[in-house]
Order: C-alpha cells, then structure tokens, then sequence
C-alpha cells in the first residue's frame, strides 16, 4: 500500500529540521501545518508550480552557507505546470537544492483529476535535465532516498510516488503576506545571508 501524503511530510520535516523547507500549494500545505507547524518552512498557499523556482532563489542565495540545504516540496500536479524550472535548475546546478515531488498521479487540490504523471515520469526528466535523481515507493527507498540525497551535492531530485487523496485537516487559512513573514524572519535569524 501507498504512503499517505502526511506520513511522507513528517519524514521530511524531521530530516530537515534546521533547513529552509517550502512546501506547495493546497492540500500539502494544509497536512504539513497540522502535523506540526515549523518557522523554516514557508507554506505557499495557492500558488501552483512556484516551489521550484522559490527553491532555486533561496539556494543560489544561500550558496556560501556550508551544510545548508534548500528543500522545495512539490506535488506532480504542480511540477508539471512549472517544467521549465528543472531546465533552470539543470543549467544553474545549484549544490544545495534539493527538490521532492510528492507523485500521487493527481490534482489532489482540485478534486482528483488524474495528471500526466500516470504516464510520465518527472524523475526522467529531471535526469536529462541534470539532476540527480532517486525514485521511491515506499517507506524504506523514500527514507534511503533523504539520508543519500541530504549528504550529496545537488541538484537532487526525489520522486515519491503516495497514495491518491487528501488527509482530514483544518484548512490553512493563514494570510500568505503572514507566513511570508514568519519565514524570512527566520531566514534572517537562522542564515548568514542576512
């Protein structure tokens, strides 16, 4: 069986606790928040496909912070309406970007609508565009795939295929100006890029 969305983002907040983790838009938002809300993460509420280019900013702006990782987490539905953002990330290969696509072969935000991700694959074409890449299904490779991911130079790429559909939350209905906020205020504390 699958893992379930919330169970792969509490995975990631505990093997990134002190680095900047920006998560996408709807239902992902939500679940990280209700599993614990963390002043390094920045929850971008109600904008599709913008985590990767957010990602590929704060790495190449936090480039000289030896042992820092930017982490951007994504869903396949998101990611396939920002692609041209992997080019990017490919020409410009940042060391310290580390980008998860939470693939549930869904729009899980708009009512379940399947995605081209149930014939393609984004790891591939992460690949030819110059990331390393792991592609997990399970609790095991997915765990495998952060350690490795974490301890080499990026860019690097995860594919972690979740089960379809959304967990039982509150909403998130936070002002985005508010976590926007938080955020850099933590940046500013917690980086030397300040």
């Amino acid at each position: 069986m699958a893992m379930e969305r919330i169970e792969a983002l509490s995975l990631i907040s505990q093997q990134f606790p002190e680095d900047p983790v920006v998560f996408t838009c709807g239902a992902t938002c939500r679940e990280m928040v209700a599993s614990g809300r963390r002043e390094n993460h920045l929850y971008v509420v109600d904008s599709m496909g913008l985590v990767s280019p957010i990602v590929l900013g704060l790495s190449l702006g936090l480039e000289e912070e030896v042992g820092r990782r930017v982490v951007g987490v994504e869903g396949d539905g998101a990611m396939l309406t920002n692609l041209n953002s992997l080019a990017t990330i490919g020409f410009l290969q940042p060391k310290n970007l580390l980008l998860i696509v939470l693939d549930n072969e869904r729009y899980g935000s708009t009512g379940g609508q399947y995605t081209f991700t149930t014939r393609l694959e984004l790891a591939s074409i992460a690949r030819e565009c110059g990331l390393r890449t792991w592609m997990a299904d399970d609790l095991e490779s997915f765990k495998q795939s952060l350690e490795e991911a974490s301890a080499l130079p990026g860019p690097n790429f995860i594919r972690m295929k979740i089960a379809p559909g959304n967990a039982e939350v509150p909403l998130l209905l936070d002002d985005p100006v508010t976590l926007s906020y938080r955020f850099t205020r933590w940046l500013s504390e917690n980086t030397a890029a300040h």
